[in-house]
């Protein structure tokens, strides 16, 4: 989670001071009372008025609660900012964890359906902690490197076809097809 609350902080500190003042509405919103802290009440509201699931983020709100004070404060609330909008409210597909870092995903999922995937912590994954139709997974960071190497040689293939055969063996060869 520290990872995450110092990515949160870093995109808040490299925003322009627009979406700075957008994200303190957005704290204020939550803030029903004014106070200056977020109650796990004026939470539970905020998700049930925006129509997130009450039940999956209950125990966000201690994870968001660094201090251990019993609400969020300014801070606090940027990471669960960043994590509303940056689509990093990731859980577990086996246990139902949430996913802060290096987690597996099913590689025809993602490539299926960019809106949801089929996410599995390091355990699950281990210890097949799971049912799934399909059984080609990457971690996240490795699907993610892989995803720039197969958009590669997509373009390479699409270009090599395009060439014909003479282009495709000076292409395979190390040649650029000009020879």
């Amino acid at each position: 989670m520290e990872e995450m609350r110092e990515a949160a902080m870093a995109y808040y500190a490299n925003m322009s001071k627009d979406q700075q003042k957008t994200l303190v509405r957005f704290y204020k919103s939550i803030d029903a009372n004014g106070d200056g802290k977020v109650s796990i009440q004026e939470y539970s509201d905020f998700l049930v008025k925006k129509g997130h699931n009450l039940g999956l983020h209950t125990n966000l709100f201690k994870f968001l609660d660094k201090n251990n004070d019993g609400t969020l404060d300014f801070e606090e609330s940027v990471t669960f900012f960043y994590m509303l909008t940056s689509n990093r409210l990731v859980v577990c597909d086996g246990c139902n964890s949430y996913l802060w870092g290096l987690h597996f995903l099913c590689v025809e999922c993602h490539k299926d359906n960019k809106e949801k995937t089929y996410d599995l912590c390091c355990s699950c994954y281990r210890n097949k902690n799971f049912t799934h139709a399909h059984s080609c997974f990457l971690d996240n960071y490795a699907l993610l490197r892989n995803s720039r190497t197969m958009d590669k040689l997509k373009r390479r293939t699409k270009k090599v076809l395009k060439g014909g055969a003479e282009f495709a063996w000076g292409f395979f060869l190390g040649f650029n097809g000009s020879n």
